[in-house]
């Protein structure tokens, strides 16, 4: 599949969403588990890499910080940890877990779905293929929001409607993929979200313990 093609798809999914397009989507030879993760590992992959690009900007934009900095008595400049040695210290390690653990929360994520909707009594549904239909919307949006990053306030609002509306199209692929009724297929998704949000919950504290670490360790 070329990339002009992935973009079509991925622009079908997010302005065409509906029951109709994730039935079509389902019947291509495409429609695996190994597609999902290739497009979000390079999701993954973009997100990073524009990360990277917003911290330095930011970074430099706080160069005045330095300079303020330099004016205090050196033994207050010590109590300081400037924004350059944090990101530093937590940039790579952040950089690289996010590249390995995208992909691992994407196939999380869409098991607790596949599991929800399965015990539901969904028919015929396979998560390599939902995998691959949940990776039409989740792929590009991820970049998306990575880009609405470069936005104050207004990035962040966007970036919350996005996930409403991702949620919307997880409700779209579920029911197809697995035949539920609407009803079913909400409560999957809202039951999925829930757990999803506690699982995050639970992964954030684990993350900001190893963060508090390294810091300690290199500073």
């Amino acid at each position: 599949m070329d990339i002009q093609s992935i973009f079509q798809t991925w622009m079908k999914a997010l302005t065409k969403p509906g029951e109709a397009f994730f039935a079509a989507e389902r019947e291509k030879s495409s429609a695996a588990l190994s597609t999902a993760l290739l497009w979000v590992f390079a999701a993954s992959l973009v997100s990073v890499l524009l990360g990277v690009l917003q911290s330095n900007i930011l970074s430099s934009a706080m160069g005045v910080f330095d300079q303020v900095l330099e004016l205090l008595p050196s033994e207050l400049q010590d109590e300081f940890t400037t924004p350059e040695e944090i990101g530093a210290a937590v940039g790579p390690t952040f950089s690289l877990s996010y590249i390995v653990f995208g992909p691992v929360l994407f196939l999380i994520g869409t098991g607790i779905y596949h599991v929800l909707a399965s015990l539901l009594g969904g028919r015929g549904g396979q998560y390599g293929r939902y995998t691959y239909l949940y990776s039409t919307f989740s792929a590009p949006l991820m970049i998306f929001t990575s880009i609405l990053g470069f936005i104050p306030v207004i990035g962040g609002f966007v970036g919350a409607v996005l996930g409403v509306y991702q949620i919307v199209l997880a409700y779209f692929a579920t029911k197809v993929e697995y035949s539920l009724t609407k009803g079913r297929a909400i409560i999957v998704v809202v039951a999925s979200v829930l757990f999803g949000l506690l699982l995050a919950a639970c992964l954030n504290v684990v993350a900001l313990g190893a963060i508090l670490f390294i810091l300690r360790y290199f500073t």
